[in-house]
């Protein structure tokens, strides 16, 4: 008969008792580890184990809320086979179970943010309906305007003229989307920005107009590309790509916590930066495109993001890019550059 040492945990408190286990007639049994006296018998039924992880103890629950713990052994994990995580367990001590899974887990993540998660993303957001994003897209407005934005300094003549020369982009261009109604507002902490609600309402700073001195061939440049915005239906499906993400993070390693509590956090940031990434891709080219078809030189959005450029600091391409919800700005000028000059 094995006999192993362990430490019995009475569910009322007071000190650990040192134990032995031992199975005897389908039987655990546990004695005193000085006397040799039992001080209990359990049958299996009334016992409930926690799985079981490689050669670590085994942790078993006994009536009444006491617990043992106590070195694995042979005839213990049989006893206990029928129990929690029996199954698990053998698949865990096979071997090529265990390469099976170091080959299919990266390749079933991959698949999943790589392709099903971008697809339904944009599959869910199709169905999002114009009401609700009208909704979200006033409370969003009402939130910014109360805690970051103020009212726009331009003069009621700039904005107006601003406001006719965009009229006029948009008269030229075909959308799915109408209307689109453009904003000004001081951007203050916010800085140069510009930026598209998911009702096609589209904000633009008084900085970013300043940074581009007013050029309206760049600010209608950036105006295309949150239209592209709008277009594509990013706001919604990058909110059905933040859930999506969180549900899959948890599913693979929600029983894990504590260490790599950081680890998820900044893993979710990163999955959810490539997904935002490829939307301003998208945004880019949309608006590049759009102005190739309205006979208007594609360097021109190169010219704003330049603008944009003297803003960002310096720092490390390959690793910022894992942090950053934009693609790196010399790319998105280069982009932007090498298309062909419009005859």
């Amino acid at each position: 008969m094995t006999v192993s040492k362990g430490f019995l945990y009475h569910a009322t408190g007071g000190p650990v008792v040192p134990v032995c286990c031992a199975i005897k007639n389908n039987q655990l049994v546990i004695f005193d580890e000085h006397d040799n006296k039992v001080i209990y018998r359990y049958s299996s039924a009334s016992c409930e184990a926690e799985s079981k992880l490689a050669s670590l103890p085994r942790e078993i629950h006994l009536p009444h809320g006491d617990k043992v713990v106590c070195s694995a052994f042979a005839a213990l994990d049989e006893w206990l086979a029928p129990k929690k995580g029996a199954s698990l367990f053998a698949l865990e001590t096979q071997r090529k179970w265990l390469v099976a899974s170091l080959l299919l887990v990266p390749l079933s993540l991959y698949g999943l943010f790589g392709y099903l998660l971008p697809w339904s993303a944009v599959y869910f957001a199709a169905y999002v309906p114009h009401s609700i994003k009208q909704i979200a897209s006033e409370q969003t407005l009402k939130a910014l305007d109360y805690s970051l934005l103020e009212p726009s300094s331009l003069s009621a003549a700039e904005q107006q003229r601003i406001q006719v020369h965009f009229s006029q982009v948009l008269a030229n261009i075909h959308t799915q989307h109408d209307p689109f109604t453009i904003l000004f507002r001081q951007g203050n902490a916010m800085g140069p920005n510009a930026f598209a609600l998911p009702d096609g309402t589209i904000v633009f700073t008084d900085e970013i107009i300043l940074l581009v001195d007013k050029q309206q061939d760049l600010l209608d440049a950036i105006l295309l590309h949150e239209i592209g915005h709008v277009e594509h239906n990013h706001a919604m499906q990058l909110v059905a790509e933040s859930l999506f993400t969180t549900v899959i993070i948890s599913t693979y390693f929600g029983d894990v916590s504590g260490a790599l509590d950081l680890f998820m956090g900044v893993g979710s940031t990163v999955v959810h930066n490539q997904f935002s990434q490829k939307h301003e891709w998208e945004a880019d080219n949309y608006a590049i495109s759009q102005l190739h078809q309205l006979s208007r030189e594609p360097d021109t959005f190169a010219q704003a993001m330049k603008k944009l450029a003297t803003l960002m600091p310096t720092t490390n391409e390959n690793l910022s890019q894992w942090f950053s919800t934009h693609p790196h700005i010399d790319a998105r000028i280069d982009n932007a550059s090498k298309v062909p000059e419009t005859p």
